[in-house]
């Protein structure tokens, strides 16, 4: 037997102890909010509701508590219960539960990141609603529509673009000598030497660093037009890929600098940029709502577009991170009411992706976003600025890409080779040791 096998063999045993564990333990992770009937919800009761997954309570969660209760105008007889999951809690509890085939245990609708779509389709296409003739996904940017589809059915309801954009604290910027025009149209290098300055003259570093977790790179290669994998999804593309390189030694100079500081995992991430502990954050247009969970520093945020790589000749000052998608269950319990509240609510209603325009601060990935009303609406906690029609305009800009199905895998791997990079600064053999191991898991 090969080793993949062997490996295949085990991760599906151990698939089955998880779930048969839920099961004995009566175990419901999450935090469970139920728009029709209180949290001590039977059994017998969840049989009859729609149950949706989620992660980020400020972002999807919100956006999915406020399609349940708005669907209960008019469906008042529909009951709906949003849990929020962390997004690798709900990755491996459904597929846990579909290897099994306990169904019973399923949600009826999830939450599924746009990295992580094509693994899990490739496995359980067959497990999910296909959606064709239902949506008109001719009004979505083509990178989601690929993302959520497969041999030409379509599965996913796009939900979010994940453009990137450079937050930061004006206020901050200002009492180091910097103003908004001095954070457009930024190198790496550029954005660099201002997070210096910002550190000696304020004491605060600009940005939060995750050492084992790596949106940056994904950041700086997508804006190049690269990714760990070439154009058809599955040849490994880390050896020879600068862009990477570049990312990585960017993610040095920025802790060694003191313009980066180093947190571990998402709660010290969020804290950070919401508490002032750091100046600014790079991330994806889903950072939005949780910057404005902090109300005290109303008005003092402004966004820019996202430093670029300066010797990189193909290199934009957009990209994209995260991103996510809706995706029913087709052996839900609910499978037919899930579809029609999925569908009517976040596939077909402008009217409330412009609600979450203006109240979770969503980058819409569609290709007219002039259409909503909010579109050009002037963001008082950004200074006036019109946030989402500078987003919009930056995501018809960001290289496409083939994510391939096994974003993190491989990034986990390149995660402990940069480890040892950081401590010897040979990069070389880091790229070139997860080259290998990268080829070895694509095989599978």
């Amino acid at each position: 037997m090969r080793m993949s096998k062997i490996n295949a063999f085990i991760r599906k045993a151990v698939a089955l102890i998880i779930v048969f564990m839920m099961i004995l333990t009566g175990c419901r992770s999450g935090n469970m909010i139920n728009t029709s009937v209180d949290n001590s919800i039977s059994d017998n009761d969840r049989d009859k509701s729609i149950l949706i997954w989620a992660w980020d309570e400020t972002f999807n969660v919100k956006a999915a508590q406020m399609a349940a209760e708005e669907y209960k105008i008019t469906h008042p007889g529909v009951s709906i219960m949003v849990e929020t999951k962390e997004r690798e809690e709900i990755l491996s509890d459904t597929q846990n539960i579909l290897s099994a085939k306990l169904y019973d245990r399923l949600p009826d609708i999830m939450m599924m990141e746009d990295y992580d779509v094509q693994d899990v389709l490739s496995r359980y296409d067959d497990e999910f609603v296909e959606l064709n003739g239902l949506i008109d996904y001719s009004k979505f940017v083509d990178y989601k529509v690929k993302l959520c589809s497969r041999d030409g059915k379509y599965y996913g309801i796009p939900f979010d673009s994940g453009t990137a954009g450079l937050f930061y604290r004006i206020d901050i910027l200002n009492q180091a000598g910097y103003t908004e025009d001095d954070m457009r149209d930024l190198t790496w290098d550029e954005f660099i030497k201002i997070g210096r300055n910002v550190y000696e003259r304020t004491g605060l570093p600009m940005v939060t660093l995750d050492p084992t977790d790596l949106p940056l790179a994904r950041i700086v290669m997508q804006s190049c037009g690269e990714w760990y994998v070439d154009s058809d999804g599955v040849t490994v593309n880390i050896r020879e890929n600068e862009p990477l390189r570049k990312s990585l030694e960017i993610y040095e100079e920025l802790l060694e600098s003191d313009v980066g500081v180093a947190v571990n995992g998402w709660n010290e991430f969020i804290s950070a940029f919401q508490t002032g502990k750091v100046a600014g954050v790079v991330s994806g247009g889903w950072i939005i709502s949780s910057i404005k969970a902090a109300d005290s520093l109303d008005g003092l945020w402004r966004v820019a577009p996202i430093p670029y790589v300066e010797d990189c000749p193909n290199a934009v000052n957009a990209s994209n991170v995260g991103g996510s998608a809706w995706y029913i269950l087709k052996n839900g319990r609910n499978v037919d009411a899930a579809t029609e509240f999925a569908v009517s609510m976040f596939g077909n209603n402008d009217e409330f992706m412009d609600r979450l325009i203006s109240e979770i601060g969503i980058i819409p990935a569609v290709r007219k976003p002039e259409v909503f009303d909010h579109y050009r609406t002037e963001d008082s906690f950004f200074g006036g600025q019109q946030v989402t029609k500078l987003l919009c305009g930056l995501a018809y800009a960001i290289p496409t890409v083939n994510y391939g199905s096994k974003t993190y895998e491989i990034e986990e791997i390149l995660e402990e080779e940069f480890q040892d990079a950081l401590i010897d600064g040979d990069y070389s053999h880091c790229l070139e040791r997860a080259q290998m191991k990268a080829e070895s898991i694509t095989k599978e």
